[in-house]
């Protein structure tokens, strides 16, 4: 694994991700489901043709700007930390064989800009 494959799984789970979470919204799974998810449930088999598609198209942009700014963070681009005194993530696949890759170097192209390569190219 490199920080390609890495941005490229990335970039496909943004693109199934949606599907999935409107999909548990649509039917709700489990025993416990609350008055909120089946209210969620009924509006969304409400909605009309155009609305879904709307509604579809925000979650998906939700869903890549949320794993954008995850890259962001982990290149160190974008800040969890205030002050002068601020730490810095460290990304690393561990191989079955032990060979650890760092999935964000300090050099080099970084991760949000691969992951918006992978998702806008559908490759």
């Amino acid at each position: 694994m490199d920080k390609d494959r890495f941005s490229q799984a990335l970039a496909e789970m943004a693109r199934r991700l949606p599907q999935g979470i409107l999909a548990h919204a649509a039917n709700p799974p489990g025993r416990g489901v609350t008055p909120e998810a089946r209210a969620r449930a009924g509006w969304l088999a409400d909605l009309d043709p155009e609305s879904r598609t709307w509604l579809e198209q925000l979650v998906s942009e939700g869903v890549a700007a949320g794993l954008h700014k995850a890259c962001c963070l982990l290149d160190g681009v974008a800040a969890i930390e205030d002050g002068p005194d601020k730490g810095h993530l460290v990304l690393t696949h561990v191989a079955a064989d032990g060979t650890e890759t760092r999935l964000n170097p300090e050099s080099g192209e970084m991760l949000h800009d691969l992951f918006d390569h992978h998702l806008h190219s559908r490759g």
